[in-house]
């Protein structure tokens, strides 16, 4: 049951943010109230422990981001509804390997459409507000009105986390 509401989960959440760039909060707040109560139900303290260390895992990772400007709000909720329902093993490494994910198809975007030059003059200011002037930097690398589900690419990382602990892939 969790299983399928986990990926029930991933896949609207996934379909939403590419469609229409929004992860709601009909979905996000739902998933974690019953990842919570699930993983208590199931496995009882330790199970809402982990339940609970995942959504504050999920929150605390990409909050940062948020504030600098480099994750929307959706994307934070998504996280931390997801590491509710899965727990924070499976949330850690599946967030680490969608980051992943995202970097290469950000990177095959910018190759694609030969947008070397303004992606090289964000990164610059990026590091120069973080180095060099300690400010709190923009960090939308790929300019204004052109965001990316990110959503999309950390439900496709908690999907490889989930096969690799389920059968080992």
């Amino acid at each position: 049951m969790l299983t399928a509401l986990f990926f029930g989960y991933l896949a609207v959440c996934s379909f939403t943010d590419i469609k229409y760039r929004k992860v709601y909060n009909v979905v996000t707040l739902p998933a974690v109230v019953l990842g919570l109560g699930f993983h208590f139900l199931y496995f009882g303290l330790p199970g809402l422990k982990d339940s609970l260390f995942g959504f504050l895992a999920g929150f605390l990772l990409l909050f940062i981001f948020f504030v600098w400007g480099g994750v929307g709000p959706g994307d934070v909720k998504f996280l931390a509804g997801a590491g509710a329902l899965a727990g924070l093993e499976t949330l850690v490494m599946g967030a680490f390997y969608g980051a992943i994910i995202a970097g290469l198809c950000v990177f095959a975007h910018i190759i694609i459409k030969r947008d070397f030059q303004n992606t090289k003059r964000r990164l610059g200011r990026f590091f120069n507000a973080v180095f060099y002037l300690r400010q709190t930097p923009d960090i939308n690398l790929v300019g204004k009105g052109r965001a990316y589900p990110y959503a999309a690419f950390l439900a496709s990382g908690l999907v490889l986390r989930w096969a690799e602990i389920n059968y080992g892939v």
